[in-house]
């Protein structure tokens, strides 16, 4: 009651007088042209005369220009399955008397998306989403009697300090090499490093199990629709949101994580896949202490025309004691575990054209077994998931298998796994 006391509402300022289209994406498909555009926390006040973004929603603008002679309808909840109706939004936000609630509901039904796109017309409106902060991965599926056009966006939102906005990606490498043959990159990924290090190079952390090859907007949109975040860099607001985060549950999907290195450079973009409830809700998943986290680096090659990126992915199963930095995150020792789940659950996105597992990570068994940096142990069969984005929707059945090297074993595992456990005892 305290909180809703303190709502109000401001006159709207059109949206054609606030410039957030700077950011906007278009794209093309089948003679249809959309446009997606996403404001900021102030932008999003300034149109609404409210702050959506205190009740953690994000107005996500869009334009169809239907050059089709069919009609086509906006799968809202293809954009968000929690999506928001307006009149929904308009409750949450309803401030003052009878006269201005009722203002308030007509101004955000008229703000809404308008379904259907009718052949040779151009529509436009706001679908209100959960908020997601830094870059927005945007869905538009059109439906028509005959057709499903599927386009995917990847929008930046100013507000957070992420790797990913410090990094000059033109000025990390001269030249780019354009890798000839699907041999040629196998290689190349088997010779590169098999473990990330500290910032000076003397020891070895986590191992690198992944790598990407794809569009970036096709990699990323992936990522974020399947609950990935990019991370901030640590700095005092970033620990004091941590903190909080930590003792009190509250919701921060965008906690930073350590820097490890590779060709001597932090992680070009890092990532974290955590459920946060509120305070007294740590069952599960359910708190900032277990969350899976994602480092890449981007390499110096092309693949098909596009960029090939180098990773390392774990999952975080509590906290512990640490010499260097007091409390840390312990990791699942079963990196391979993480790393297959994360293939999975792509390809359950639709977003995977084909996978291949190749060598060149750390092998870590019981006859020779490693540690990173906390310093956690872990086992590891040695591969690294090699994963090819494709425009989605690429259904499971569509997903070529490559016969490079097969990870896991049976045996092998079941072997590894006894000795593991003999050794830890």
């Amino acid at each position: 009651m305290a909180l809703s006391g303190c709502k109000s509402w401001k006159a709207p300022v059109p949206v054609d007088q606030v410039d957030f289209m700077d950011r906007a994406r278009t794209e093309e498909h089948k003679g249809l042209r959309v446009t997606v555009g996403v404001p900021d926390r102030n932008q999003t006040k300034q149109i609404f005369g409210t702050s959506l973004y205190d009740s953690r929603i994000q107005p996500v603008w869009v334009e169809v220009e239907n050059r089709t002679t069919n009609e086509y309808s906006l799968i809202k909840s293809g954009m968000d399955r929690n999506y928001y109706s307006p009149l929904e939004v308009a409750w949450k936000r309803k401030a003052g008397g009878k006269k201005t609630k009722a203002a308030m509901r007509e101004f955000f039904f008229f703000m809404d998306f308008p379904n259907p796109v009718l052949p040779g017309e151009t529509a436009s409106g706001f679908i209100f989403t959960d908020l997601d902060e830094g870059f927005k991965g945007v869905l538009v599926d059109l439906l028509s009697d005959h057709d499903v056009v599927s386009m995917s966006f990847v929008v930046e939102v100013p507000g957070l300090v992420t790797d990913l906005k410090q990094r000059e990606f033109k000025e990390l490498y001269r030249d780019i090499v354009d890798i000839q043959s699907e041999d040629e990159l196998r290689m190349i990924l088997a010779s590169l490093p098999a473990a990330t290090t500290d910032k000076k190079g003397e020891n070895f952390g986590d191992p690198l199990n992944i790598a990407f090859v794809g569009d970036p907007q096709n990699i990323f949109s992936a990522l974020i629709r399947s609950d990935w975040h990019v991370t901030e860099v640590t700095y005092a607001a970033s620990n004091w949101k941590t903190v909080k985060s930590f003792l009190f549950g509250a919701r921060y999907l965008y906690s930073p994580i350590s820097p490890l290195y590779v060709f001597g450079r932090s992680q070009d973009l890092g990532l974290q896949r955590a459920i946060v409830q509120p305070f007294g809700q740590f069952q599960g998943r359910h708190s900032i202490n277990t969350r899976n986290h994602m480092r890449l680096w981007m390499m110096p090659y092309r693949y098909e025309g596009y960029p090939v990126w180098l990773g390392q992915i774990s999952r975080d199963i509590g906290v512990k004691m640490s010499k260097r930095t007091i409390v840390t995150h312990a990791i699942d020792p079963d990196v391979d575990e993480t790393r297959n789940g994360l293939v999975g659950d792509l390809a359950y996105s639709q977003a995977l054209g084909a996978v291949a597992f190749v060598k060149g990570s750390q092998r870590s068994d019981a006859e020779d077994l490693h540690y990173n940096l906390s310093p956690d142990v872990y086992y590891s069969d040695g591969l690294r998931a090699v994963l090819f984005f494709k425009e989605r929707p690429h259904a499971l059945d569509e997903i070529r298998l490559l016969d490079w090297e097969e990870p896991n074993r049976t045996k092998e595992r079941m072997k590894a796994l006894q000795d593991f456990k003999a050794r830890t005892e």
